[in-house]
């Protein structure tokens, strides 16, 4: 697999370079035609616990700035980097714990890009991704072939990775397994105008291998109403291993078994609202690992949505109003653990408004509800952020 992608790489950088070659351009022009792009903002979130559970939270001030250059014989470079600084926290550790703020500053990009128009993209190095089960940033490499119309083909393969945001910085990009890190293949084909098709392939030796398919159809039966409708479903063979309890209290390792996922939603936009209904389940065995590399579900927290047996209906709508933006999601997740058939409820509330050109402020409130008391609690985050 790795021989297949230096090939099709290889093959998209020759034809990017010749593609450019008579567009000459110089390094001067390149950097000073270059794009900056840049933010600044406060943000902090508070929970409060039940069952005992101490009461957790921070506040922070961040900033974010990136530089790509104008292309130069289709090549161009960029680079970006995060820094947060640390305003307070409820307990010592919350700001640096797990899944918080694990790390001050990281160069979150550094790439290079060589782009055709009309033939597509190469990009090398530490960049931001947006995939079904590979989200945030990776570092490793990237190709788009755009060539065919209505075809758009994306592989990737990273080899680490890493959440960089104003909430979340992960302590370092951190290995992929091991070396030999994640493949990745998707395709978006749209046979007509109102449908999307969306089949995926993902490849981690010793890992797991998933193959799926998402399909979105959106419909204007008339001005005023639009409906869209989505499925995806995923099938996971797993190679992992874990360590479970062989319930003597001595911890053995286990093979992870195979696992499937499948979400259904159906909504329906009329007025300036947004209203939709879904539902996701997940396989009794679980999703075989590829769980944790999900964070495109619509739930704010969503803490057990792809537990073992998970089953999930989720109702959400949206509406704007003055330019004011109002959401609320309301889900319950019933879910395995350790043999026990627990459930979750979850409300999510938020509102954001733009309160002068690029500067927007939102607050969000999130009501979790578990049958162990020990896991429910409230949440409240509140972010204002300028962009320039």
């Amino acid at each position: 697999m790795k021989y297949t992608y230096s090939r099709i790489v290889g093959a998209l950088v020759l034809g990017g370079t010749l593609g450019f070659a008579a567009d000459a351009g110089n390094l001067e022009e390149a950097l000073s035609q270059g794009e900056i792009s840049a933010s600044v903002g406060v943000y902090g979130q508070y929970s409060n616990h039940q069952g005992g559970t101490k009461d957790s939270g921070f506040s922070n001030g961040f900033t974010e700035i990136g530089f790509e250059t104008a292309p130069l014989y289709g090549v161009s470079l960029g680079v970006r980097g995060f820094g947060s600084a640390k305003i307070g926290e409820k307990e010592d550790g919350d700001y640096k714990a797990e899944g918080a703020i694990e790390d001050n500053a990281v160069l979150s990009e550094a790439f290079i890009k060589i782009e055709h128009e009309g033939m597509g993209k190469v990009v090398f190095g530490r960049q931001a991704v947006d995939f079904n089960w590979l989200t945030d940033y990776i570092e490793g490499a990237s190709v788009e072939l755009s060539a065919l119309e209505n075809l758009v083909v994306t592989m990737a393969w990273a080899r680490k990775y890493a959440v960089v945001g104003f909430d979340e910085v992960s302590e370092k990009f951190g290995k992929v397994n091991e070396d030999d890190g994640l493949y990745m293949l998707e395709v978006k084909y749209t046979p007509i105008e109102a449908l999307e098709l969306n089949p995926y392939v993902y490849y981690g030796e010793n890992l797991f291998g998933a193959y799926g398919m998402k399909a979105v159809l959106s419909l204007e039966p008339s001005d005023a109403l639009k409906t869209t409708t989505m499925l995806h479903y995923a099938k996971i063979n797993s190679d992992a291993t874990t360590e479970e309890d062989d319930g003597s209290g001595a911890m053995v390792e286990v093979n992870v078994k195979d696992g499937s996922f499948m979400q259904a939603e159906q909504g329906f936009e009329f007025a300036g609202a947004l209203l939709a209904l879904g539902y996701v389940k997940v396989d009794k065995d679980g999703l075989g690992g590829l769980g944790e590399a999900g964070d495109q579900m619509p739930l704010e927290d969503g803490n057990h949505i792809f537990d073992d047996n998970a089953r999930t209906p989720y109702m959400r709508a949206e509406y704007e109003i003055e330019g004011v933006k109002l959401s609320a999601l309301y889900a319950q997740t019933k879910y395995d653990d350790a043999g026990l058939s627990l459930k979750e409820k979850e409300l999510d509330l938020s509102v954001g408004y733009e309160i002068i050109k690029n500067l927007e402020a939102s607050l969000i409130y999130v009501n979790v509800d578990n049958d162990a008391k020990s896991d429910s609690y409230n949440a409240f985050k509140a972010l204002v952020q300028y962009t320039f």
